[in-house]
């Protein structure tokens, strides 16, 4: 399995590319720069066959429509699907038009997806949105908007609670050893670094 690695869009999003051994890929947090996408398919010989989103908001899911053209499955959190269907994902509010998309397939705690030839089992980490999810692969967890390096998602949007945050946050922490931690944004960092510098792990 190989990993790629891509900024997207003027949010500038991290989205992943996970490749296989089969040329099959799957997308994390596309984002906003379908392009950029199709380019790297591309350049490096895969063909996405599958697109995975933590939260429905746009920077990270308006390639999910086009993609899903393409052939590729849309997997989302329940709660967050029907945003990514209604077309809520704050594109509006962002002067963003992002086309709706129904998901093929939502998923919740303990699911397990089978993509690119590796095993990803969904964590569910409210928060940021009531949706939200976290994707852990191997020694890999995708956080989304959850979990950056040294700091956490913002929670004054639509359906975002900071109680929940806290939860989640605590919930990715109390995972058993140490993970390589690809957030949606910013820089990548790991879980044993978050849980000893990240100032938000001391909440009141």
């Amino acid at each position: 399995m190989k990993l790629y690695h891509l900024i997207s869009g003027p949010l500038r999003v991290n989205a992943y590319i996970l490749a296989g051994d089969d040329n099959e890929a799957a997308v994390i947090d596309g984002g906003e720069s379908y392009n950029a996408l199709k380019a790297a398919e591309k350049a490096h010989g895969f063909k996405i066959t599958a697109a995975l989103f933590t939260h429905a908001h746009f920077d990270h899911t308006a390639c999910a429509k086009k993609l899903q053209r393409d052939g590729a499955k849309i997997y989302i959190g329940e709660k967050d699907a029907p945003k990514l269907a209604a077309g809520d994902t704050l594109g509006a509010r962002f002067g963003r038009q992002v086309e709706p998309c129904t998901a093929d397939v939502t998923v919740k705690e303990g699911d397990k997806i089978e993509v690119a030839g590796i095993t990803l089992t969904v964590i569910e980490t409210s928060g940021h949105t009531d949706g939200s999810v976290t994707f852990m692969g191997r020694d890999m967890l995708f956080t989304g908007d959850t979990l950056f390096l040294e700091s956490v998602g913002r929670t004054d949007f639509p359906t975002g609670s900071r109680a929940q945050l806290i939860e989640s946050v605590q919930k990715l922490f109390a995972l058993p050893g140490d993970y390589k931690v690809y957030p949606g944004h910013e820089a990548f960092t790991t879980l044993s670094h978050e849980r000893v510098f990240n100032p938000f792990t001391d909440y009141d």
